[in-house]
């Protein structure tokens, strides 16, 4: 049994739980003993006591109506979703201008040299630039950070509200150091870093949305610097590989990704299955 001696004493926080009916019972007992002992706060009491019941009749009504859509759980969710996309897309704003501006001229330069239409980009052009300006910079804190694919890829999908494919490189010597979020005119586009364990070399998985472009199979593009491309469609996305590497070498990792994408999200470890190796394909280009 409790001694009661070793119970703080009553106070006025002990008289509001009172009215609430958030006394244990213990507690409750202490205060009925004591209230019949101060009758002044126990009319005190009885009053807070009406006006409780009052305002529980007066508003009971409300209280049986529907929660209004714009308190609801999945709307406030759907608002914080919004918020977030509109405070990367003002951060990622300064880094479209720079994609932009920054291959505007060798774009132009290349169309032209090879008998292309003025200004019209070849597939993908972006993932060159957003390579050259992320692999070689410096981590920024708007940026995710991590050493594993799943990682990210699970950051992404918390950002897109979709799951995502962050191919695994391992194999190719790859670990993901780092990744953004980009705008693009069809929705956000995606842009991994990795480098080379061992070593400064760095290489971009980037992807974005393409849904009025049809499926098509792995092709390269050669850019300044020596920067290499190899780019595929889906159907839905446009996906690309960027690095200064032989292409020998980049294309070998290329189908890699084409086919950690292709076999699409990875489920939790435990439910993973053993995937058949699958024969590399010719690259056209």
């Amino acid at each position: 049994m409790t001694d009661l001696r070793d119970q703080p004493p009553i106070g006025e926080d002990d008289l509001h739980a009172y009215v609430d009916e958030r006394l244990d019972a213990a507690r409750l007992a202490m205060v009925r003993a004591w209230l019949e002992q101060h009758p002044e706060a126990a009319a005190r009491v009885r009053a807070f006591t009406a006006q409780r019941d009052a305002l529980r009749a007066a508003l009971a009504p409300r209280a049986a109506e529907p929660i209004p859509a714009r308190l609801r759980v999945a709307h406030v969710r759907a608002g914080l979703r919004a918020r977030r996309l509109r405070q990367w897309r003002m951060a990622a704003a300064a880094v479209l201008l720079l994609l932009t501006g920054a291959g505007a001229g060798w774009l132009a330069h290349g169309n032209l040299a090879s008998g292309g239409v003025p200004g019209a980009p070849p597939p993908m052009a972006e993932a060159a630039e957003a390579h050259r300006i992320f692999a070689a910079g410096a981590r920024q804190p708007s940026q995710a950070v991590a050493s594993a694919a799943e990682d990210l890829a699970t950051w992404l999908a918390g950002q897109l509200d979709e799951p995502v494919v962050v191919p695994d490189l391992l194999a190719a010597g790859f670990r993901p150091r780092d990744a953004h979020l980009l705008p693009t005119a069809e929705g956000p586009a995606v842009q991994v870093t990795y480098e080379r364990i061992g070593s400064d070399t760095r290489l971009s998985f980037y992807m974005r949305p393409v849904p009025d472009r049809p499926a098509d199979k792995l092709r390269c593009t050669d850019h300044p610097g020596g920067r290499v491309t190899y780019y595929w469609f889906d159907g839905r996305r446009g996906y690309a590989v960027t690095a200064t590497l032989p292409r020998s070498e980049l294309r070998g990792i290329a189908f890699l990704a084409e086919r950690e994408v292709r076999a699409g999200p990875k489920p939790p470890p435990a439910e993973q299955l053993i995937a058949r190796a699958e024969t590399p394909r010719v690259c056209i280009g």
